[in-house]
């Protein structure tokens, strides 16, 4: 007898004990394993006066497969979920622990997860236009981090690292804030025959994606660097956070700029050259430069932090709200970033980064933790 005869023979015995027409199949039947025939044979017992098309026949066979392939395993699959809840419930904690007590592992495995997985996804769904972006993105950022790192560093290359990361985080900030007024166009349907096609709200949504990724790989790049440069300065020691280098009174230590002599009317500072963060400095006031030439030089605000220390307004909002420093950067005090919420724009800046770091979950932790699950499930013979 062939196989298709004795998989045939195998059913009809299933049906005519009962086994079929159950809600489970008989154990040492996998209707998956049944000729065609066989299958809508199997089928029709299960839902007898139905007309069944292919589709429900294959439909119900793929459910009847899987209950028979997974019947008596109701004790591993409670393991699965227990353990499952456990890493869950684990997580946030071990995370906090890990970015405390190791903070350079934890920055480069979040960075190189999130640099690397979506891009992996994309590529091998074939999205090639995010993969396209990514390319554009990573040389760019390929060569800041080239000049972040060299040493000597060069005077101007904080200034330009952190103008840079400025525009990006800008931008990021306005793609997603753009995404979210088209997706909710979409949502109350402004433009019937528009804003309901599956092509608006897909563009919408991609759109938030966009604004949320590159302003999150941006948010751990400038931080690299941040380390990078203020370890190449040198004003305080990697281990210890202590000022190991004397800070002039007039200099910013961010920039390595001075800050700027008196112009005599009050007090006002005045550079020759802009910030390091002409994106978000706030507003420069001018101020005459006594000369025989009459030029003009700008007076650009400068902030006091509660130790004491004094940067260029645009320096410390770039160390504290981009590169996510809530210290100082000379003496390690803790910084109260409420300062930094002078206006309804930088408030709605910072509830851009909680955003941000809500996506670092689904783009980083979240392949992270199920690829941690797939390797204990295979340990433990949990298929």
């Amino acid at each position: 007898m062939d196989t298709d005869k004795l998989t045939a023979a195998t059913a009809g015995v299933a049906v005519e004990s009962g086994f079929a027409t159950s809600s489970t199949p008989h154990p040492l039947v996998n209707p998956a394993t049944l000729a065609l025939s066989a299958q809508q044979a199997y089928a029709s017992q299960l839902y007898p006066g139905r007309s069944l098309s292919p589709e429900d026949i294959r439909m119900i066979i793929e459910t009847e497969s899987y209950k028979a392939h997974h019947q008596g395993h109701e004790g591993k699959h409670a393991l699965m979920f227990l353990i499952f809840v456990c890493v869950l419930a684990m997580l946030p904690s071990t995370v906090t622990y890990w970015r405390k007590r190791h903070p350079m592992s934890y920055r480069l495995v979040s960075v190189g997860s999130i640099c690397l997985i979506p891009v992996y996804f994309a590529a091998v769904n074939y999205y090639y236009r995010f993969v396209c972006i990514w390319l554009v993105y990573a040389l760019a950022n390929t060569y800041v981090l080239y000049m972040a790192t060299r040493i000597p560093l060069h005077v101007h290359t904080p200034r330009r690292v952190y103008r840079w990361f400025a525009f990006i985080n800008k931008a990021s900030y306005a793609v997603f804030v753009g995404g979210g007024l088209l997706f909710l166009l979409g949502f109350f349907n402004i433009m019937p025959g528009l804003t309901d096609t599956a092509y608006y709200v897909e563009t919408s949504m991609l759109t938030v994606f966009y604004g949320l990724y590159f302003g999150l790989m941006s948010r751990d790049l400038v931080a690299l660097c941040t380390d990078k440069m203020a370890a190449t300065l040198g004003y305080s020691s990697r281990g210890t956070r202590i000022a190991t280098k004397f800070l002039p009174q007039d200099v910013c230590c961010i920039c390595g700029d001075r800050l700027g002599n008196s112009s005599g009317d009050g007090g006002e500072r005045v550079v020759a050259d802009g910030g390091m963060l002409a994106a978000a400095s706030t507003s420069r006031h001018p101020a005459a430069h006594g000369g025989a030439t009459g030029s003009f030089a700008t007076a650009e605000p400068t902030h006091a932090l509660g130790c004491g220390h004094e940067f260029h307004a645009s320096c410390i909002r770039g160390w504290c709200v981009i590169g996510k420093k809530d210290v100082c950067p000379f003496c390690s005090e803790k910084v109260d970033l409420h300062e930094f919420k002078r206006n309804p724009w930088d408030k709605q800046e910072l509830f851009y980064v909680t955003a941000l770091e809500y996506m670092r979950f689904f783009v980083s932790w979240q392949p992270l933790t199920l690829l941690f699950l797939t390797v204990v499930f295979w340990l433990l013979g949990l298929n």
